[in-house]
Protein backbone atom coordinates (compact mmCIF):
# COMPACT_ATOMS: atom_id res chain seq x y z
CA UNK A 1 0.00 0.00 0.00
CA UNK A 2 1.50 3.56 -0.84
CA UNK A 3 1.89 5.85 1.58
CA UNK A 4 0.33 9.19 1.48
CA UNK A 5 2.79 12.70 2.04
CA UNK A 6 1.84 15.79 3.24
CA UNK A 7 3.77 18.71 1.79
CA UNK A 8 7.06 18.52 4.29
CA UNK A 9 7.29 15.03 3.66
CA UNK A 10 7.46 15.96 -0.33
CA UNK A 11 9.28 18.78 0.08
CA UNK A 12 12.15 16.44 1.48
CA UNK A 13 11.69 14.31 -1.58
CA UNK A 14 11.52 17.17 -3.99
CA UNK A 15 13.32 20.13 -3.61
CA UNK A 16 11.09 22.71 -4.07
CA UNK A 17 9.54 25.66 -2.40
CA UNK A 18 5.70 25.92 -1.04
CA UNK A 19 4.53 27.79 -4.08
CA UNK A 20 6.32 25.63 -6.93
CA UNK A 21 4.75 22.75 -4.93
CA UNK A 22 1.33 23.94 -5.09
CA UNK A 23 1.91 24.99 -8.70
CA UNK A 24 3.07 21.34 -9.37
CA UNK A 25 -0.41 20.00 -8.45
CA UNK A 26 -2.31 22.73 -9.86
CA UNK A 27 -0.96 21.62 -13.46
CA UNK A 28 -1.03 18.05 -12.31
CA UNK A 29 2.50 17.33 -13.29
CA UNK A 30 2.43 16.12 -9.15
CA UNK A 31 -0.45 13.85 -8.60
CA UNK A 32 -2.10 14.36 -5.43
CA UNK A 33 -5.26 13.34 -3.40
CA UNK A 34 -7.45 15.45 -1.33
CA UNK A 35 -8.96 14.26 2.15
CA UNK A 36 -11.31 17.00 3.28
CA UNK A 37 -9.76 20.28 3.39
CA UNK A 38 -6.15 19.09 3.06
CA UNK A 39 -3.77 17.19 0.35
CA UNK A 40 -1.71 14.23 0.08
CA UNK A 41 0.47 12.91 -2.43
CA UNK A 42 1.33 9.24 -2.69
CA UNK A 43 4.76 7.83 -2.93
CA UNK A 44 4.27 6.77 -5.71
CA UNK A 45 3.22 10.09 -7.72
CA UNK A 46 6.27 11.57 -6.00
CA UNK A 47 8.45 8.51 -8.19
CA UNK A 48 6.48 8.96 -11.24
CA UNK A 49 7.84 12.64 -10.82
CA UNK A 50 11.12 11.94 -10.78
CA UNK A 51 10.99 9.05 -13.50
CA UNK A 52 9.76 11.90 -15.96
CA UNK A 53 12.53 14.08 -14.69
CA UNK A 54 14.94 12.03 -15.51
CA UNK A 55 13.48 10.83 -18.60
CA UNK A 56 13.21 15.17 -19.72
CA UNK A 57 16.94 15.30 -19.34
Amino acid sequence: MAKLLNEQEVRKLIPVGHSKYYELIGSGVLRSVKIGRRRFVTEQAVADYIADLDAAA
